[in-house]
């Protein structure tokens, strides 16, 4: 969702009765009633949003290129073999996963050094909570009140040997992977430990988030047929998002609430895409204090289709275009549909 993720074609086809004859018969007569559709008239609205809820997350990372790392007082150049990969699941404030982590080269000094590292993701540290919108404290926790949160590390307990030369070590580690939310692009992340005898900087080759049941609510307001209309929306939205080309697939369902004019009320489906734009990031890798080229903040830029079921039988489809200032938690757009009106028409 870069995180998260707003108003997107459609994904599931509402199917509506095509016009046909229903035949009844009276003592001496007989009637035909016809549906018909209305012309459509124009919907036109602007809208506010934030998430409200971050959902639920599978993340898969692994790579890379090695861009250079320190391990005790030896110093890796990059060019070593590095091998890693971090699966985990996102659940509320909680994250369980693996990690396995494999380095082989040559130190700064000219010694062989090999460096392994397997465990389990017990946690992580959030970029930000929800619905507060807080930063997690000094000890990564967020406030009490929040439900949910976007990871910016990884937090895996790790049984690690290393071989300097001819001599091997083992030792229980924390790790703490840098999320690629963090670095979109498959730009350089951070893997350090909480002893700070470890510390990685690498790319990463694959990145693969998947999001469900993201909570989204925000206003509306614009034309409906030339006149102002304005209420409120809320969203459910599911997605898979590319870290390595900033691009995002999303689906969902949405609902209009609490609409002037009342017609307006409905709910439906909508799918579309995200990319993670270059326009409008900047480096966070000062303010997180981590190493220079391991932190963008980005925004999010969608695009996508929607129809919805009036609550008096309208039918309203239509397309949106949504942008998301870094750090992609609020959203601003605009919204265009037709709305169409279902009839009863009588001969006799």
């Amino acid at each position: 969702m870069k995180t998260l993720s707003t108003a997107v074609t459609l994904l599931a086809t509402l199917l509506i009765a095509s016009s046909g004859l229903l035949v009844t018969h009276a003592s001496t007569t007989n009637s035909y009633q016809q549906q018909s559709a209305s012309s459509g008239k124009s919907l036109s609205l602007g809208l506010q949003g934030v998430i409200v809820s971050a959902g639920n997350q599978k993340w898969s990372v692994s790579g890379g290129n090695l861009a250079g790392a320190q391990l005790g007082q030896e110093i890796v150049p990059p060019g070593a073999n590095l091998q890693y990969s971090l699966s985990a699941s996102v659940r509320g404030l909680t994250s369980t996963g693996s990690v396995q982590l494999s380095l082989s080269g040559t130190t700064a000094d000219g010694q062989s050094i090999t460096f392994n590292a397997n465990g389990q993701v017990v946690g992580m540290i959030p970029s930000v909570c929800f619905p507060s919108y807080s930063s997690p404290d000094a000890n990564g926790n967020c406030p009490t009140t929040d439900t949910s949160t976007i990871p910016a590390f990884f937090k895996a307990v790790v049984s690690s040997n290393e071989t300097l030369g001819t001599v091997t070590t083992t030792n229980q580690l924390t790790l703490l992977v840098e999320s690629p939310i963090m670095s979109p692009w498959g730009a350089p992340i951070a893997i350090v430990s909480t002893d700070g005898s470890v510390n990685i900087v690498t790319s990463y080759s694959n990145a693969i988030a998947t999001w469900s049941q993201v909570k989204l609510t925000g206003t509306l307001t614009g034309t409906y047929n030339g006149q102002q209309a304005s209420g409120s929306f809320t969203q459910t939205s599911n997605a898979v998002e590319n870290l390595v080309t900033g691009t995002e697939f999303e689906f969902g369902s949405v609902a209009f609430q609490n609409m002037s004019p009342s017609s307006l009320n409905a709910k439906g489906y909508y799918t579309g895409n995200s990319s993670v734009p270059t326009a409008g990031s900047y480096d966070c890798a000062a303010l997180a204090g981590l190493p220079e080229g391991t932190c963008t903040e980005t925004g999010l830029a969608s695009t996508g289709s929607y129809m919805m079921m009036g609550q008096s039988g309208s039918i309203i489809s239509g397309s949106y275009v949504v942008n998301w200032p870094a750090p992609s938690v609020t959203f601003s757009g605009s919204m265009t549909a037709t709305v169409k009106t279902w009839s009863q028409q009588e001969d006799s």
